[in-house]
């Protein structure tokens, strides 16, 4: 159930004048795992062991360890509880990939329907909330009722099937079934309107909503676009912890305000202040798509770089820096080329022409001291990892900063929803 290689990074943020070790995202994404994760880390309800904050990385079965020693300690009277722990415990490791969540539209923030994936979040004491609402006196309001979003869908289906039907109709139909049909293909369109002009996700109603549900200070699971983020109130304000694997070398950005529902937005630090160098300096920024592709490029770099370790049985020597002329083609792109090379000998049956001393120098920082080869490996991989990361850190900052230079240089502390 675990995939060996699994692991989320840490990264280290001020909040409340106090040091913590948040995990980011992996190549799943922000997903109910990691958001349940950090909710507990942040709570102080658990505590990440101390070889993996010196690691600086935590892998899939650690923290589905912790969690469930958390689930025991805390429902240890609770009635049925045996029942409900075992099935959990089943499951948990599939949060890692992600969790069915069908939210209703007129039930509130925390109107979804009940699935044993949701109890893991009952058991650890952590609420799921969304804010994809329905305004009450909304002209969809009667047709969407209880339903939730499956129903719906099954609800636009029908529509669509007896449009259909009401258009092979002859003159000689029963009256009756064509006003059933009519009815039927009406609440149809009328709902996929309402599912077209809500496809954010999240509704101004429902933003209103959660501003009033979410109290300050409180930290809670959001659910949006199948990605599960953790949420808090400060000064009135909401703010969803940033996780994006983009940003774990730039320090200063640790929250995300939540005032918009378009996606527009504003980041801040573990004190939810703006950074004076986002604040008064700005420059040209990579694209979201070009962000998106360095993420994923990123973490197949990380995996392949713990495969070709394993195979090679010792992490690869260091060797000397390389000299300026080089400076066009990074490090880290050559010890992938690299250990491509000896990566396909190896599959060929050629003998190993030592390919591996030509690496850069990303070894030289690796305790020799940690004790096994899978840390050794983890540790490799990460430095990999992180070579590229600099660079990319350096694009988030200036696209944050292009970002903050566009906004309006007052603005209201509140959110205000028009």
């Amino acid at each position: 159930l675990y995939r060996g290689n699994m692991a989320y990074r840490l990264k280290s943020i001020q909040y409340k004048n106090e040091e913590y070790h948040i995990l980011l995202q992996n190549e799943n994404g922000p997903c109910p795992l990691l958001a349940a994760g950090n909710v507990l880390i942040l709570k102080k309800s658990i505590t990440l062991p101390s070889n993996c904050v010196k690691a600086g990385v935590v892998t899939i079965e650690q923290l589905t360890n912790i969690l469930a020693e958390k689930i025991l300690y805390s429902n240890h009277d609770s009635e049925g509880r045996d029942f409900h722990i075992n099935e959990v415990l089943k499951i948990f490791p599939n949060l890692q990939f992600g969790m069915d969540v069908n939210p209703k539209f007129t039930a509130g923030p925390t109107g979804v329907e009940y699935t044993m994936e949701l109890n893991a979040f009952d058991l650890l004491r952590i609420e799921l909330v969304h804010g994809w609402l329905l305004e009450p006196d909304a002209q969809e309001f009667e047709w969407v009722g209880d339903n939730t979003y499956n129903q719906l869908v099954n609800l636009v289906i029908e529509g669509n099937d007896a449009s259909a039907k009401l258009n092979k109709k002859s003159d000689e139909a029963d009256n009756l079934k064509i006003d059933e049909l009519s009815n039927q293909a009406t609440r149809g369109t009328v709902i996929r309107n309402f599912l077209d002009r809500s496809a954010h996700q999240l509704t101004q109603h429902g933003l209103f909503v959660l501003h009033e549900y979410v109290k300050e200070g409180n930290m809670v699971v959001f659910f949006r676009n199948n990605h599960y983020n953790t949420l808090t109130k400060h000064n009135e304000n909401l703010y969803l912890l940033v996780t994006d694997f983009g940003y774990a070398d730039v320090r200063d950005v640790v929250w995300e305000k939540l005032d918009v529902i378009d996606g527009d937005t504003e980041y801040v630090t573990g004190a939810f202040k703006v950074p004076p160098a986002i604040k008064y300096h700005a420059s040209a920024a990579a694209t979201g798509e070009q962000l998106v592709a360095n993420n994923a490029q990123s973490q197949a770099d990380y995996h392949l770089a713990l495969q070709l370790s394993r195979e090679a049985g010792n992490p690869p020597a260091a060797s000397a820096p390389k000299t300026k002329g080089a400076a066009a083609q990074s490090d880290f792109e050559r010890a992938k080329q690299a250990s491509l090379l000896e990566f396909q000998r190896e599959q060929q049956g050629a003998p190993s022409t030592g390919t591996t001393s030509n690496l850069p120098t990303i070894a030289a920082g690796i305790p020799t001291a940690i004790g096994s080869q899978e840390e050794r490996d983890m540790m490799l991989a990460l430095e990999l990892q992180r070579q590229e990361e600099q660079q990319q850190g350096r694009i988030r900052q200036r696209q944050v900063a292009s970002r903050a230079q566009r906004r309006p240089a007052a603005k209201a502390d509140n959110c205000v929803i028009s």
